[in-house]
């Protein structure tokens, strides 16, 4: 159960998410030219923990940081040996990150960093993530002159870009991070959850077993107090076959974040528009979608908008909500990410973790046939 949070850590909310990569520029490529974000800042470190380089990148209110290690004793260096490309770090912005240091770690968080001074005002500490190797930096920034064209700088030591690239007319339009999906090991489920209910004051808001013939994978959903970060967090089920959950922690090398998920307001503009730019996303059958119009009176898109991108609708006690997911090019078929557009609906439809785990499952198929037929030849 989550326990009640003080004013300090409540007001916790989304700086931005930091994936460690082998190739800073690539990475960054990949996201300004096919998901439409910007580059705004950038920032070349030396430090106690090694040599890095960094691009800042931004799209409405989500930014990301890719970090490539310049050396062999910066952090990246190891995470991208095990993990390749991912997702290290969900940094948290505070007005006080001593006071929430200390709160934090009082509720039995576990500690990396202790809050540290940086020029210009800026003060930053870490603390473990509910799963694996990845953390969360908190990071209070100065009064003022932390900002490049008008967004918050990550973290201390970036500068702004001279100019920024032209926002192209098309734009993808994402506007938030909706919610991190995170795989964990068997049993490690109530755990992981429990921590951040535990030490950060999450709330439950979502949970389920899905079993899908032999495999099943349990699932709950953890949101902060702020409302703007929501973990939903998967494991294989003890009791049945670990299916595509199972795949990710083996090619992954631990638990870890196996999507993000970013929101927009029109998701069939919005796929349409990825779609030009070379996103490929997870096919549905059409069966889905003879089946879509029995199972629900869609409040907004036809079954014909959603049936030729592979679309995906589901419902909840609030509204609706729309989501696809994008095919994986990481060389470890692990990271990958989801659109979603949200009608009213505050967590997840019944049908929401069904339809990530078939679209991932049919994926997995998809490419065991492909390499079948590579061998055949």
């Amino acid at each position: 159960m989550a326990q009640p949070v003080t004013a300090s850590s409540s007001s916790l909310l989304v700086s931005h998410v930091e994936l460690y990569v082998t190739d800073a520029r690539a990475a960054a490529e990949a996201f300004t030219g096919g998901y439409g974000f910007q580059m705004f800042a950038t920032a070349e470190r030396t430090g106690a923990e090694g040599a890095s380089r960094s691009l800042a990148l931004r799209q409405g209110g989500i930014v990301l940081v890719v970090t490539q290690a310049l050396d062999a004793t910066h952090p990246a260096a190891a995470y991208t040996a095990v993990h390749g490309d991912g997702i290290a770090d969900i940094a948290l912005t505070t007005a006080d990150a001593r006071a929430v240091f200390a709160e934090v770690a009082a509720r039995g968080a576990t500690l990396r960093d202790e809050p540290a001074d940086h020029p210009g005002g800026w003060v930053t500490a870490r603390v473990a993530a509910g799963f694996d190797d990845v953390h969360h930096t908190l990071v209070q920034r100065p009064a003022a002159g932390a900002e490049a064209h008008g967004t918050p700088l990550p973290l201390p030591g970036f500068v702004p870009v001279a100019e920024l690239a032209p926002q192209a007319a098309e734009s993808p339009a994402l506007t938030v991070l909706d919610h991190v999906a995170v795989t964990v090991r068997t049993g490690e489920l109530a755990s992981s959850t429990g921590y951040y209910e535990r030490a950060f004051g999450y709330e439950s808001v979502y949970e389920e077993l899905m079993v899908q013939g032999k495999e099943a994978m349990d699932s709950k959903a953890v949101r902060s107090p702020a409302g703007d970060l929501t973990f939903t967090v998967l494991a294989p089920s003890p009791d049945h076959q670990a299916g595509h959950i199972g795949d990710f922690l083996a090619r992954h090398g631990s638990g870890g974040v196996h999507h993000l998920a970013f929101a927009t307001e029109n998701i069939v503009e919005t796929v349409a528009r990825l779609d030009k730019r070379g996103i490929v996303f997870l096919s549905t059958p059409d069966t889905y979608y003879e089946a879509l119009a029995a199972r629900l009176d869609l409040s907004r898109h036809s079954v014909e908008e959603l049936r030729e991108p592979g679309i995906l609708a589901d419902e909840d006690h609030a509204g609706q909500l729309f989501q696809i997911f994008t095919r994986t090019v990481h060389p470890q078929r692990t990271l990958f990410y989801e659109i979603i557009e949200r009608i009213g609906a505050d967590t997840f439809g019944g049908g929401n973790v069904r339809a990530l785990y078939e679209a991932v499952q049919a994926e997995k198929a998809d490419h065991e046939g492909d390499t079948r037929t590579e061998n055949a030849q």
